[in-house]
């Protein structure tokens, strides 16, 4: 789902008096997650916007993964979210709680959330935010709306993308495991090359933009029927697992040479 339907969608849910307590934004947490949580919040502060890009209203708490476990612990769960979320609205209307990598609550930090998400206060919303959704306790799973969002836009150009259309196109042709790692294991060397060129800032934008590159051509056997649709979806699930395994620091050539793996070519 693009995000101007997700927005649409929640949008109307918001308008109407019935949104859900809860919505499991499943994407890119820098990219179209960010975005729609920022539409979102604009739409529900909409005299506050400084403070909401400031991540400074009082009314929508924030919390995210911490240290070097990256990991959503209990006592910052109660303390940013729980008890936050129980007083009532400084500005008198909504409150949010936004959750950056919900999949890493540690089990006593989903439970106690799973609490207040069970029965929130009125005008209450929660957005929790997720490249991993298959690591979230299903309990809340269940209780929420989830929305699968894209991959950001923005594809490799030149030399890069060539590079990665040539492996795209030969892989087509493997017949045995063996062929389909040294193929995961070249677009690895590709996107580690990349990597070593970009600024320390860009890299999550490179790796973002060689994975999209990766879905283009996965796409294609969509529009030209190589394949049958439920062999191209699973597809590009794959390599939209691959990138959201890589964004937890995973090595490129394991995920990589896992995503050739999973993916069927005839």
């Amino acid at each position: 789902m693009q995000v101007s339907e997700a927005f649409n969608l929640i949008s109307h849910a918001i308008d109407s008096g019935k949104p859900a307590h809860g919505y499991l934004l499943c994407g890119d947490l820098r990219g179209q997650c960010d975005i729609l949580t920022g539409k979102l919040l604009k739409k529900l502060f909409p005299n506050e916007i400084a403070q909401v890009e400031k991540r400074a209203h009082p009314d929508v708490a924030w919390l995210e993964a911490e240290g070097k476990s990256r990991t959503i612990h209990v006592k910052s769960m109660r303390d940013k979210i729980v008890a936050p979320m129980s007083v009532t609205a400084f500005s008198g209307g909504w409150k949010v709680g936004v959750i950056i990598g919900a999949d890493r609550m540690e089990t006593e930090a989903a439970n106690a959330f799973l609490k207040t998400l069970e029965e929130p206060p009125s005008k209450t919303l929660f957005i929790l935010q997720t490249d991993s959704p298959d690591a979230i306790l299903p309990t809340i799973i269940s209780r929420s709306q989830r929305i699968d969002l894209p991959l950001s836009e923005g594809v490799l150009e030149g030399d890069a993308y060539e590079d990665v259309r040539e492996v795209m196109e030969e892989v087509v042709l493997c017949e045995t495991v063996f062929e389909r790692a040294l193929a995961g294991k070249r677009l690895a060397e590709i996107l580690s090359s990349l990597k070593d060129e970009a600024e320390d800032e860009d890299v999550a934008i490179v790796r973002k933009a060689f994975y999209k590159t990766v879905a283009s051509f996965v796409r294609r056997s969509m529009v030209n029927g190589s394949l049958p649709l439920f062999k191209a979806f699973r597809n590009l699930e794959a390599v939209e697992t691959a990138y959201r395994q890589s964004e937890k620091s995973m090595n490129d050539e394991t995920v990589l040479c896992a995503m050739m793996d999973r993916m069927a070519f005839k």
